[in-house]
């Protein structure tokens, strides 16, 4: 069982975080190419657009989220481990496993479900950004937004899962100390 979990079933589940990575790259390259656009509009052809600004800060705003599931799995986010880090790789399992069961997911889990509520009653309603003069609908950016959340709460449960078997079998999965440089399969 344990090795089905490790070999076939995570990382089935960590293509999700995978593919948002995608999406976020996609996103990047779409951001790049609306600010030039902006650029050479108002520099060149004296023609600023009304729009530019508005998908400049959706599209970064929301990319940010969509990579998180796959940063964390990639082990490249953040991470203060110089305590844990000089524990046994067991006790560095349980450690994470104890914050992201009893604090992360839970926290994420419950923003979740209010950005996916928040982003249904704004295309229900069809909400617009009123601090814009162009004044767009608002629910593709809050979309985005809960997207990212969900991506990473699927993704810290994941993890979740390989702290328990790294807790009862801690060779069975890398340790959590390692860098994002030795990359993960």
């Amino acid at each position: 069982m344990k090795a089905f979990l490790v070999n076939r079933l995570l990382p089935l589940g960590d293509r999700l975080g995978g593919g948002l990575a995608v999406v976020a790259m996609v996103m990047i390259v779409a951001l790049i190419g609306v600010m030039i656009f902006e650029v050479v509009s108002r520099r060149f052809l004296d023609a600023p657009t009304i729009w530019a600004n508005d998908i400049t800060y959706m599209t970064n705003g929301t990319l940010f989220l969509i990579g998180a599931a796959y940063t964390l799995r990639r082990n490249a986010h953040v991470r203060i481990d110089f305590f844990s880090s000089r524990f046994s790789v067991r006790v560095q399992h349980l450690i994470n496993l104890v914050f992201y069961l009893g604090l992360f997911l839970p926290a994420l889990t419950l923003t979740a479900y209010n950005c996916v509520a928040k982003a249904h009653r704004a295309f229900e309603r069809g909400t617009l950004e009123n601090m814009s003069t162009w004044e767009p609908v608002i629910w593709p950016f809050l979309t985005g937004i809960a997207l990212g959340v969900v991506g990473l709460a699927v993704q810290v449960f994941l993890e979740s899962v390989r702290h328990v078997i790294g807790v009862l079998d801690p060779e069975a999965v890398e340790p959590p100390s390692r860098s994002a440089r030795e990359g993960v399969q």
